[in-house]
């Protein structure tokens, strides 16, 4: 399928640069002469105000049409806050390209104050390689307390209520704002989009086929379009959550941003305080016909902060320059409490019970510098320099005593002491030209990564003195060097919108465990070629196809070799030797207004993937990290959305999923093929007096692996939305899992190799009162400050 694709590549390039097509480009810029962004460009025929079709600016206030016929055309550019600018232009049978003159729009700061809402644009609406969600202004997320509550209610995601997101069942996004990339840790990144508030946010983008122009980890991307600028001055925004479940704790963040004609400054402040839990129970049947029943409560008490400071400076309309610079510190006390009990299997008898209580300290300190040049050579060329600077370092000790509860006794004691550090270094260039025939694109990237992961045991030996434990303890460096480059061209002729592109990357790895003196060196190189064509077949009306080849590379906490617990006798163990994987897809869908159906089907080579190994003898149950020789996917998503009165929005979606592994497991090949499907959807209600209603629910079926079982599990959610003073203050009252069904639950399918089965639940049953706060004179919300693909492989 790779021939196929690069053959396809090939052929549609030479094709595509041999038509010529008339192409209509503008730059939008305010008073201060700063380029306008996300302002709303409507094209229509001259004669009768026939729309044709309409435009967003990017972030250089530019925008263009494309496959117009000769005639006379109007076209209106609007936004908040500015007054609305009208201009028409001409096409000649024998012009190829028009340059309009720069488009001025002045301010009006009234319109803020006098805007009449006489409907709403589509929540969902469906685009040229992508689907647009529209958040602002929308009564369907009104009542969403933040952007993983919107997320819930968009075709082709799954959000569950821990906060995991995945596209088309089994890609996990990539997070964009504004057009940047701003991957993070799984921990950092939920803590950073549960402070999103719809408030804060324009419209979202989802690309679940990206092109070569992107990172080839990226297998999907959620691009967040924050609001921006529309005033000189300040503004600001104070989000304030409070939860209540088991225990209780607070998020809050801080978004205060100054613009001058010139530069604009922002600062955002967060911090998280509070109690978390985790719960993991299992049963098991041991080899000697006992049974093992576990079960691990963790309290985690939180005192996390991060700051970002940004300034973005326009040297001239040509030249911009951006530097952020992002702090974060998690300081963390958990406790986990672990029963081990164990019966017999008849009468069930309680034989022997185990105690293991753990007490760690982990600390994370994050420090990230970020510096970005935009160097706009005309209308029509553009050049974006970025580096990055990021440091990482992770530090925990554990306390671990295991007690005999029939006799009190203390039969095991250690304690660790882990040191973690992650340097990262980016630098990338990106490309952009307009041509006569379409628009080309072209950048390259060096990445560099050097992990240096400590992990000591000390054991409290007979003689009542901690001594280093060998077989534990372990020191594991991993560098990373990668060295991408790509080639993208987008052409549209009449209706059809197409993009091919390439992109390679060499990769060079190093990785050593230090106390075994084994050192695993490693060079490959990746192609990944892409396609993706659109058709418009009407207004709304469109049918696409998309192709792709996508890389994974393992996180590095998968690669350490060190024990990880969840109980004594329970633990996973990562794999230096794991290979990334890649992926080969093509999905067809078709949209219709608020209908849309897309098929895809794939296949993953060296998939990576946990099995568990169990020792007959100690009775221990490890998990080790393996690639398998691949995996057959295949999903069909269908999604559809209306109003059934004008208090009453409703919108669901619907995914049948099939998975099949090639899964060699002790001497034996298992290929199960697994269906599962989804189903989520959300009733939104208008109510007298200001207030939104939300109801919002979702179910997944049975599933699994070629190893594993997953059961059925759902869950149901209700909030309600009310806004104060003109606006300026907005309330959420959000009940989450209100009958706690949300639990991961799996059992091993061979019960004569081991018979046990295991449930992971998150603190996900859980009433927030959400209170967000707009203040300033202006109307600004900050951009993000831009981070690295490889930052979101630092766990």
């Amino acid at each position: 399928m790779l021939k196929f694709l690069s053959l396809v590549v090939v052929l549609l390039l030479s094709t595509v640069l041999l038509h010529a097509q008339v192409i209509v480009r503008g730059q939008v810029m305010d008073s201060n002469h700063t380029p306008v962004y996300l302002a709303t460009v409507r094209l229509s025929t001259e004669a009768d105000s026939l729309f044709l079709t309409g435009v967003q600016t990017d972030s250089a206030g530019m925008f263009e049409f494309r496959g117009l016929q000769t005639g006379h055309y109007r076209f209106q550019v609007s936004l908040l806050g500015h007054q609305a600018y009208v201009g028409l232009f001409t096409i000649h049978p024998e012009q190829a390209t028009i340059q309009l003159e720069t488009i001025v729009m002045a301010e009006d700061p009234k319109q803020l104050e006098e805007v009449i809402v006489k409907g709403e644009r589509n929540a969902i609406r469906y685009e040229p390689m992508k689907t647009v969600i529209q958040v602002a202004g929308n009564s369907l997320f009104k009542s969403s307390s933040n952007i993983l509550d919107i997320l819930r209610k968009a075709p082709g995601l799954t959000v569950d209520p821990d906060g995991s997101i995945l596209v088309s069942g089994r890609n996990t996004p990539a997070i964009f704002i504004n057009g940047k990339p701003v991957p993070m840790s799984v921990e950092e990144s939920l803590a950073y989009l549960k402070a999103l508030s719809p408030d804060m946010i324009e419209s979202i983008d989802l690309i679940a086929n990206p092109s070569a122009q992107y990172d080839g980890q990226y297998k999907a991307i959620i691009d967040i379009k924050l609001r921006q600028n529309q005033s000189l001055g300040w503004k600001g925004l104070f989000n304030s959550a409070f939860r209540q479940n088991m225990y209780s704790s607070s998020d809050n963040t801080l978004n205060v941003a100054y613009r001058s004609k010139r530069a604009t400054y922002t600062l955002r402040t967060g911090y998280v305080a509070g109690d978390d839990y985790y719960l993991y129970t299992a049963l098991q049947h041991l080899a000697n016909t006992n049974i093992m029943a576990t079960h691990t409560h963790t309290r985690t008490i939180n005192n996390n902060l991060n700051l970002q400071a940004t300034v973005d400076y326009t040297i001239h309309p040509q030249h911009t320059i951006e530097v952020s610079l992002k702090t974060y510190r998690a300081n963390r006390n958990a406790t986990t409490a672990n029963q081990l009990s164990f019966r017999e299997p008849v009468q069930y008898e309680l034989l022997d019970v185990r105690q293991t209580i753990n007490k760690s300290v982990p600390v994370q300190l994050n420090d990230a510098l970020n510096a970005a040049y935009t160097l706009t050579f005309s209308k029509n060329s553009r050049l974006n320099l970025f580096g990055s600077l990021t440091n990482i370092r992770n530090r925990q000790n554990e306390d671990i005593q295991i007690r005999n509860q029939f006799s009190n006794e203390r039969t095991n004691y250690w304690k660790t002491t882990l040191k973690n550090t992650i340097a990262i270094r980016n630098i990338q260039a990106d490309y952009s030209q307009n041509m006569q025939s379409g628009n080309l694109q072209a950048g390259a990237k060096l990445a560099i990564v050097r992990t240096n992961n400590d992990l000591r045991y000390d054991t409290l030996n007979t003689e009542q003195q901690f001594v280093p434990d060998a077989g534990r303890t372990n020191r594991f460096t991993y560098d990373e060097y990668i060295h991408a480059g790509y080639i993208s061209y987008g052409h549209k002729r009449n209706k059809l919108d197409m993009r091919v592109s390439l992109r390679t990357e060499y990769t060079r790895t190093i990785a050593n465990s230090v106390l075994q003196n084994t050192v695993r060196k490693r060079e490959y190189i990746t192609w990944l070629p892409g396609i993706n064509a659109s058709y418009e077949l009407g207004q709304d009306h469109r049918i696409s196809l998309n192709a792709n080849r996508r890389i994974t590379r393992p996180d590095f906490s998968q690669l350490n070799p060190f024990r990880f617990y969840y109980s004594p006798l329970n633990y996973w163990v990562g794999n230096p030797y794991l290979r990334p994987s890649v992926t080969t897809s093509a999905n067809l869908s078709y949209a219709y207004h608020a209908f849309t159906v897309g098929i895809t089907a794939g296949r993953e080579k060296d998939y990576m993937v946990r099995y568990p190994e169990y020792n007959r003898t100690t009775n221990e149950l490890l998990y080790l990290g393996t690639n398998l020789p691949y995996a057959d996917f295949a999903n069909l998503e269908t999604s559809y959305g209306s109003n059934l009165t004008q208090w009453w929005k409703m919108t669901h979606n619907l995914g049948i999923y099939y998975l099949k592994q090639q899964m060699p497991y002790l001497g034996k090949v298992y290929a199960i093929g697994v269906t599962d499907f989804s189903i989520n959807g959300s009733h939104v209600f208008t109510l007298p007096k200001g207030v939104t209603a939300d109801l919002t629910y979702r179910y997944q079926s049975k599933g699994g692996s070629s190893l594993y079982v997953r059961k059925a599990f759902g869950s149901a959610d209700i909030g309600l939305q009310k806004s104060w003073l003109k606006d300026k203050l907005n309330t959420r009252l959000t009940f989450y899992d209100i009958f706690y069904t949300h639990a991961y639950k799996l059992v091993f399918r061979e019960k004569e190799i081991i018979d046990n089965q295991l449930a992971h639940r998150y603190a996900t049953r859980r009433l927030v009162f959400t209170l967000v706060y707009n203040f300033g004179t202006g109307n600004y919300t900050s951009k993000d400050n831009r981070t690295t693909d490889e930052e979101k492989r630092a766990k």
